[in-house]
């Protein structure tokens, strides 16, 4: 019996040592409470805008921007209709729309301003060096509305700042946000900037240019056809895509960071990352800017802001007026208009060249203020951080060594030790999260988190919070230390995370990329509370207090990245790569996330007395989570809301031999890709889609496919593409395309081919050299570029052409060079397709096309017009 009761109270015993430290579980249930109401605070600021000021409030506020006037002026702009390059509302109504309201504002500026303005029409070209899919872009009587303000008297200025934004608009969609919404912000801007009392040092210019949805046309035009452009010393552009929310500035320079200070000192509303910055310039986001032109073509720097949350409804029919808050032009006006006075009394615009940087790091905290810092100086913060980190964490270890009599061999196996905890917990929770992302893209069950969002964190941060947390739970309690306190040991395993962090961090600024801040920031705090409880020398309980504290602030932040992220790149998932799996890069960002919010919360979970419980709390939000996904609640679209996009072309193709006859002609309706889904959730809506095959062979057959793609890149999607039969199409204005001769030079061997055309206002052709022969020139542009992705081995070169007002017959040449190499293609010097699109021309749908949208679902927005192919060999 003694023995017996010796044996019961060493157990006691220890079970009394293991309990010490230990905390109360409800502890962790109230530390997630606060997490959450963290995340629900920074959604509200996030939400929060500034009251739109109205007319009768200009008299009170007269230097503030109206956010009524930039409405009115919306309405007006967005009633027209789609306003597509080339069409009547876009060439006629909008630009006269234009004229008038700033004939207006000259009419009404101070007499210290002066106020032009011009309408440009513009022919070019330029190559566009993409990366698989490299186009040539040449475009003829393309419209710019251009306003310039200069002080009424005295000499010209010789530095301008200019502002850009685009006027027309995609087919079927009014535009009232892409880019209606910007532009009725500079037209106001214009009117604030021509009433004030004083002229500014430099002048100013406002670009609205008329053809921004065809591959830039119209910024390139100002930047090399403009008398105007060669005095502009910086730029802010202007675009959108999403329908209300903050304006955010995403791209800014490059290399021109004094840009960063006069944001910082004068937006009174600032929205900024570098890390939106690198994204896009990553090309994770699936559209360009005008920033592109005016950077790579024009070498001047700027900024770049664009509406980007929630944009489900960009480039649809329900981009209208009302889905546009007047809070939201009054968010972006006071930015705008705020930044453009500063930048146009900038001295660093008299020498620009003088000013030349690096890249900066910046980004916004909560709205409230902008930190940035030069490149450069994130290298030493951040390795400079990085070592007071791992100094204090190595004090740490030797207090701790000290306090619990552990030899250096000891503590340095259990830091070891740790960190692989850590690391594993780490590895697991993200192939977890990776593995359902696989899973659920395989069985059908994909972006059920597009319109339900916080599903994302259901499927996707919570595997990873489960893995982190019991992972460190599990070394506690089935890894015994009789030497280390359990408290002790987690800070250990705290550390651990710490030293991962600064690993991450020091790995992403060798590499140059500024995103790495996000580690700084976690770093920054974790080493403060590190350096607050040296102090206090580590008390029992207390150091938890200190380090929770310590967390508030990155938990903000990295709630606000969170918003910024899923509101931005969700969307986007419902146009982007057909062929793609959305749940890993949605997948990866919640593992992001996770990571950055919980990094230094998960491991606390070892204290917890019942940490199982808390762990099983997470197990059945997960469990609720899948629930939900297989339910109708999960599916991913809704009408008018969250819809699903479909591109569909009644096309017709005639193929010609070299004698010049047909031989084949065919009508189809071709569907273009845009998600996951397609066409998989219309098969068993839409009776038409019974006939409906994938493409096969007909990309080996034919020349790019034989199908009138709007852009050469859509051929990348050819895999995912599908088709059915379908009568002949209705075309306004009918493709007249001429060979006008033809001039063979016996001295170089080279025969110039002529051609004219006349047909819609988006055309585009595709020519391919046979074997053998090269191409030496054409007139599309002044050297014969690199070829875009091959067809059969054969180098293919695309064109994209687009007319303005001007819709008089293209006249063309092409000039090759030597003969062709295999039996059967002797005489043969290349394949031209010509391609027709007539996206403005929706009263020309036939009525079998007609019924055939018609039988779309209601949650599908169908984007839907003829358009025309004919494939040549000369």
């Amino acid at each position: 019996m003694a023995e017996t009761s010796s044996e019961q109270e060493l157990i006691a015993k220890d079970e009394s040592q293991e309990d010490r430290g230990k905390i109360s579980t409800w502890w962790f249930l109230g530390i997630t409470g606060v997490a959450v109401g963290i995340y629900l605070l920074v959604y509200w600021n996030w939400v929060s805008m500034p009251t739109a000021l109205r007319r009768a409030d200009e008299s009170r506020h007269p230097e503030r921007f109206i956010a009524e006037v930039a409405k009115q002026h919306l309405f007006e702009m967005s009633n027209v209709g789609p306003r597509v390059a080339g069409s009547y509302a876009n060439e006629v109504l909008t630009v006269g729309f234009l004229r008038r309201v700033i004939e207006e504002v000259a009419a009404n500026a101070h007499p210290a301003q002066h106020v032009d303005i011009e309408v440009q029409r513009a022919t070019g070209d330029m190559f566009l060096d993409y990366t698989n899919y490299p186009q040539t872009s040449v475009y003829r009587g393309i419209q710019n509305v251009i306003a310039r303000i200069v002080p009424a008297t005295g000499p010209d200025p010789d530095n301008y700042l200019m502002l850009g934004s685009h006027f027309d608009s995609v087919p079927q969609s009014p535009g009232a946000g892409d880019d209606g919404t910007m532009s009725v912000v500079m037209l106001e801007v214009l009117r604030k900037v021509s009433q004030l009392p004083e002229p500014l040092a430099h002048g100013l210019v406002f670009v609205f240019n008329g053809c921004e949805e065809n591959t830039l046309q119209g910024s390139h035009a100002f930047v090399a056809h403009h008398r105007w452009f060669h005095k502009v010393r910086a730029f802010i552009n202007m675009d959108v895509a999403a329908n209300g929310g903050r304006d955010i500035m995403f791209q800014a320079g490059p290399k021109y960071s004094f840009l960063m200070k006069y944001y910082r000192d004068n937006v009174p509303h600032p929205y900024c990352t570098a890390v939106a910055e690198e994204l896009f310039q990553a090309d994770l986001v699936p559209s360009e800017t005008d920033f592109y032109v005016y950077s790579k073509f024009g070498k001047v720097p700027g900024m770049d802001f664009a509406h980007s949350t929630w944009g489900y409804l960009y480039h649809t029919a329900y981009d209208a007026y009302d889905t546009i808050p007047n809070e939201t032009l009054q968010h972006t006006g006071d930015n705008v208009l705020a930044l453009t006075k500063a930048l146009a009394n900038a001295d660093e615009l008299y020498a620009i060249g003088e000013h030349e940087g690096s890249k900066a790091v910046f980004f916004d905290f909560l709205n409230w203020f902008l930190v940035y810092y030069p490149l450069w100086a994130s290298i030493l913060l951040n390795l400079g951080l990085s070592a007071v980190a791992l100094a204090a964490i190595g004090v740490s270890l030797w207090l701790t060594m000290r306090r619990t009599k552990v030899s250096l061999r000891s503590m340095s196996i259990q830091c070891l030790v740790s960190v692989g905890v850590i690391l594993l917990s780490i590895l697991v929770g993200v192939g977890l999260s990776l593995v359902l992302g696989i899973i659920l893209n395989a069985v059908g069950s994909s972006m059920s988190w597009f319109t339900q969002t916080w599903l994302i964190f259901g499927l996707y941060i919570t595997p990873y919070l489960i893995a982190t947390s019991t992972g460190p739970f599990l070394f506690t309690r089935f890894v015994r230390n009789d030497h280390l306190p359990l408290q002790a040991r987690v800070q250990l395993l705290l550390h651990a995370t710490c030293l991962i962090y600064i690993i991450i961090l020091i790995v992403l600024t060798a590499m140059s990329i500024r995103s790495g801040y996000l580690f700084t920031l976690a770093i920054l705090f974790y080493t403060a509370t590190t350096l607050v409880n040296l102090l206090l020398q580590h008390t029992t309980n207390h150091w938890i207090y200190v380090h929770l504290i310590g967390q508030i602030i990155p938990i903000a932040y990295y709630s606000s990245v969170s918003l910024t992220s899923f509101a931005t790149f969700i969307p986007m998932q419902g146009r982007g790569n057909a062929g793609s799996n959305p749940e890993l890069l949605i997948g990866l960002f919640g593992v992001l996330i996770g990571l950055l919010i919980a990094g230094f919360l998960t491991p606390l979970v070892a204290l917890a007395r019942k940490a199982y419980l808390f762990i099983g709390l997470q197990v059945v939000f997960f469990v609720v989570s899948i629930i939900v996904m297989v339910t109708a609640a999960g599916f991913p679209f809704r009408a008018h809301v969250t819809p699903q996009r479909y591109y569909v072309y009644h096309i017709e193709r005639n193929f010609y031999h070299h004698n010049g006859t047909l031989r084949r002609s065919e009508s189809k309706f071709y569907l273009h890709p845009q998600d996951r889904h397609t066409p998989d959730l219309i098969m068993d809506e839409v009776p038409e889609m019974v006939r409906a095959t994938q493409l096969g062979d007909e990309c080996d057959r034919e020349l790019y496919c034989g199908i009138p793609f709007y852009q050469n890149s859509h051929h990348g999607q050819r895999e995912n593409a599908w088709w059915l039969p379908a009568g002949k199409p209705n075309f306004p204005q009918p493709v007249d395309f001429r060979h006008t001769g033809s001039q063979y030079d016996p001295g170089t061997n080279a025969t110039t081919f002529r051609f004219r055309v006349t047909g819609t206002d988006h055309m585009s052709f595709y020519v391919s050299p046979v074997y053998g022969v090269s191409l030496v020139g054409w007139s599309f542009s002044d050297a014969i570029p690199r070829s875009g992705r091959s067809w059969n081995g054969q180098d293919v070169h695309y064109i994209n052409f687009v007319h303005g007002i001007d819709d008089s017959p293209y006249e063309f040449s092409i000039t090759t060079q030597g003969t062709a190499l295999k039996p059967w293609e002797a005489a043969w010097h290349f394949h031209l397709n010509v391609v027709a699109q007539y996206m403005h021309h929706e009263e020309y749908r036939t009525e079998e096309f007609r019924t055939f949208i018609g039988h779309f679902p209601d949650y599908a927005h169908v984007v839907a017009y003829p358009a025309y192919l004919e494939s040549w060999i000369f």
